[in-house]
């Protein structure tokens, strides 16, 4: 009993390293030599790493399933280059900024502000009812982080 056991686990084993083996090599010639492959007790084989495009995700996984067949079964949990979110533009975070700013005045908000911004510079365009929140914009959106220049072309209408 104990020897059928121990060369079940040595078959076992060697037809995990076979198939890790083999799942490598296919990935080599198909020149996708980035993707770590890993395979469990259960003969799941894990592809791990980054490639540069969905379609070389697609691609490794078709690879390896190819070189699995019906022994097993693959996992994809490849991460691609290019989905992953580019970093924020400097100007459209302060921009959000500048918004939330105004959008948390009570009486600002109901105001016809708009913020411009290039490279840390801002301009302010737009309608407000008084001289005292065309100041109140200019004063508020100066003090925030991120603010290189600050241009307050708002005009003044009482009529709102």
């Amino acid at each position: 009993m104990f020897a059928a056991a121990t060369a079940a686990l040595l078959i076992g084993s060697c037809s995990r390293t076979d198939t890790e083996a083999n799942v490598r090599q296919a990935l080599d010639d198909a020149n996708i030599p980035t993707v770590e492959v890993h395979v469990n007790d259960d003969s799941i084989v894990h592809l791990v790493g980054t490639v540069g495009t969905l379609a070389d995700r697609t691609r490794a996984e078709e690879v390896a399933a190819a070189a699995v067949g019906t022994t097993g079964r693959v996992v994809n949990e490849l991460t691609v280059e290019a989905l992953e979110a580019p970093p924020d533009d400097p100007d459209e975070v302060l921009t959000r900024v500048l918004d939330r700013l105004i959008d948390k005045d009570p009486v600002l908000r109901e105001r016809d502000v708009n913020i411009g911004v290039a490279n840390g510079a801002v301009v302010i365009t737009g309608e407000v009812s008084t001289a005292a929140e065309r100041e109140r914009v200019g004063a508020l959106l100066r003090g925030a982080p991120g603010v290189g220049s600050l241009t307050n072309q708002l005009q003044v209408h009482t009529d709102h």
